[in-house]
């Protein structure tokens, strides 16, 4: 079985996303060099990994009684998430910000 780039750098402990135009990699400060030379090398197969599971997320409609709460993704993006109530909401907000222009 073939082991993905997305795959190996995960299980190195480290999570991956898409950022922009760019691969965001957490905690960046514990990539070796080695490490973000593989990123580099196969950046495409890692956007095209990352690409494909967002294809496959099924995001429910809230039920009409749900609170629903703005939140957003690192990009800025706005997505409208369903909290199971008043504290999860807030902490949803407060986790999630609308960014601010620098």
């Amino acid at each position: 079985m073939t082991v993905s780039a997305l795959s190996k750098i995960e299980a190195a402990g480290f999570k991956v996303f898409i950022k922009g135009e760019s691969l965001g990699v957490a905690p960046s400060g514990n990539l070796t060099e080695t490490q973000r030379e593989f990123l580099k090398s196969h950046k495409a197969q890692i956007v095209k990994e990352l690409q494909e599971q967002i294809k496959w997320i099924e995001i429910s409609e809230p039920n009409h009684d749900a609170l629903v709460v703005t939140v957003y993704t690192p990009a800025g993006n706005a997505l409208e998430v369903e909290a199971r109530d008043e504290e999860h909401a807030e902490f949803l907000q407060r986790m999630n910000p609308k960014p601010t222009l620098h």
